[in-house]
């Protein structure tokens, strides 16, 4: 529980250190309507989900986290007001930790992990005034920091293998990345909800070419799908145009992380790094 606490604390030092910033650049920007412009907004999710690694024998509990976003929303009316095109760049901060299930197995690994970072959101929505669907697609840059706790019972023993490996993350600083894709509904002007599935990459240490050539070639895919998206398939079917960016941008994130999970900074031969799985649910507060 104390460590619930914590991170409440750290919500509020972020949210007490951004306020008086925030506030004063949102004045420059025209907030009369809600169909265009830049709006500042604060998020919160919850998500349950798992941690694995390709080369482990031994197994991780699922995980709970906890997340806060603050960022900054730009949104735009396309053909006419019936679409929206708008993307989101903002910080973020979770605290990750094992959820048991009121389990008493012990012998899986217990962790906690604190993450932060920055990630930026795009996507084209459906506009029903008052209400809006808004499909997404995110890449984020994370920073995370995991504690581990060894399982402590007779019956229980870690190869020395897995030992090797899970040296790399305990009680450092790791470097990493997040891809996101989710549904935002917009319930009206300043409050939203939504879901999402996560999926993130935390290197056990960085290859300073492997890992700008692995990035490199995902967002020159990516970007080509943002240019298809703009260029071709808003003019030629704008109805279907939100749908079909949305499965383009995160069917082709999803297959970069399968390849990742074997070899982290894929094509070029290196180890596995860990991975996360999270289902999460949000709340957004647009100010």
């Amino acid at each position: 529980m104390s460590k619930f606490y914590i991170f409440i604390f750290s919500i509020t030092v972020i949210l007490s250190s951004t306020q008086s910033d925030t506030f004063c650049q949102s004045n420059q920007f025209g907030f009369g309507s809600y169909y265009s412009g830049t709006r500042d907004f604060i998020e919160i999710s919850y998500g349950l989900g798992n941690i694995k690694h390709d080369n482990l024998n031994t197994s991780f509990h699922n995980l709970a986290q906890n997340e806060i976003i603050i960022g900054r929303r730009t949104l735009k009316p396309i053909v006419s007001y019936k679409l929206i095109q708008f993307s989101d760049n903002y910080l973020f901060s979770s605290y990750v930790d094992d959820y048991k299930e009121g389990s008493n197995n012990n012998v899986k690994l217990s962790y906690d992990i604190w993450k932060f970072g920055f990630g930026y959101r795009k996507g084209f929505g459906y506009n029903f005034g008052d209400f809006a669907i808004l499909p997404y697609y995110h890449m984020g840059l994370v920073w995370n920091k995991m504690n581990l706790s060894l399982p402590r019972t007779e019956n229980s023993f870690i190869p020395p293998d897995d030992l090797i490996i899970l040296r790399h993350y305990e009680d450092q600083i790791k470097f990493g990345t997040n891809n996101i894709g989710g549904v935002d509904l917009r319930i009206s002007s300043s409050f939203g909800i939504g879901a999402s599935f996560e999926t993130a990459v935390i290197f056990p240490y960085y290859k300073v070419w492997k890992q700008f050539g692995s990035f490199f070639i995902e967002t020159l895919s990516q970007t080509g799908i943002d240019f298809l998206t703009e260029g071709v398939i808003i003019k030629a079917m704008p109805n279907v145009a939100p749908v079909l960016y949305f499965v383009l941008k995160n069917g082709l994130s999803y297959f970069f992380y399968t390849l990742k999970q074997k070899e982290m900074n894929w094509p070029f031969s290196t180890t596995a790094p860990l991975t996360l799985e999270t289902l999460k649910f949000s709340f957004k507060i647009t100010l």
